[in-house]
């Protein structure tokens, strides 16, 4: 139990993971805010999509000069993507789940659902997108747990 509860306080109580959690708070007023904007022209649920994805590119930006200092490369960056389909699922099935179901505004569910997906979303893309990448220079993305 107590290499259990070590790991976890490794793994989330450190300066990466609170970036990570800082930068996230505002990537879900980023989300949040592109799509309200593109909700002004399109329906709520392809707004949310719009939204989600517009954010995800100032995410990566964020994430790898602030959090994980490493250079912005285009091979990252679909790493940084495809790390995020599991929080796609979740954010997808919260939305849905939140504006169909609940009849909750949509800027707050986008919200809850940015959040619900984070600690996931930690762990995969600091071992995946951030994680050291075929043809790095060796340094680059170590420590992570």
């Amino acid at each position: 139990m107590k290499f259990i509860f070590g790991s976890f306080k490794r793994a989330f109580f450190n300066k990466k993971f609170i970036g990570f959690c800082l930068i996230g708070i505002l990537n879900t007023f980023n989300t949040a805010f592109f799509s309200w904007l593109a909700h002004l022209r399109l329906q709520e649920n392809i707004s949310a999509y719009i939204g989600y994805f517009v954010s995800l590119s100032v995410n990566y930006v964020l994430n790898s000069l602030i959090v994980f200092k490493n250079r912005l490369g285009i091979r990252r960056y679909l790493r940084f993507l495809l790390s995020y389909i599991p929080n796609f699922v979740i954010y997808t099935l919260v939305t849905l789940l939140t504006i169909n179901v609940c009849n909750m505004d949509q800027f707050w569910a986008t919200v809850l659902a940015t959040m619900a997906g984070a600690p996931i979303t930690f762990v995969i893309i600091k071992l995946y997108a951030f994680g050291k990448v075929k043809g790095e220079k060796s340094g680059a993305g170590k420590n992570f747990l």
